[in-house]
């Protein structure tokens, strides 16, 4: 039998229902900024990740408090799991089309394509390019 470390689980479930919540704000912020066509749009095939994947977040946030409560294991079996797996690996393959998508239309649009620092950086698309260095 394990032995549950019941504060360690509960701070573990607050911390990841804390990152998801900041997390869906962001990315929700990002999709508000593409559907009214700001001057600046930061967006990437991570901000739709992030949406697609709160639900396992929210689930494996559900899990850790589950085990600090009740303090005993409990393992990702049933229905609600595979949806939320499901759904994840779907907003996977959504958020890259998207984002390939997004881009094309966006250059179309007479969007340019600010200059990044690492490679995982979003893209930051921008009206006029004098518009990079504000943000």
């Amino acid at each position: 039998m394990f032995k549950i470390n019941r504060p360690l689980s509960f701070a573990f479930s607050v911390l990841t229902f804390i990152l998801t919540c900041w997390g869906i704000w962001f990315s929700f912020n990002g999709y508000w900024n593409l559907f009214r066509l700001n001057d600046v749009i930061i967006f990437s095939w991570k901000v739709g990740i992030l949406i697609f994947g709160a639900p396992i977040l929210f689930y494996f946030s559900y899990l850790g408090f589950y085990m600090a409560v009740k303090n005993k294991p409990i393992g990702m079996h049933g229905i609600l799991a595979s949806v939320c797996g499901y759904l994840f690996f779907i907003g996977v393959v959504v958020s890259f089309v998207a984002s390939m998508y997004i881009s094309f239309n966006f250059r179309e649009q007479g969007y340019e394509i600010c200059p990044k620092n690492s490679w995982m950086d979003p893209n930051k698309y921008v009206k006029n390019i004098a518009l990079c260095d504000e943000w």
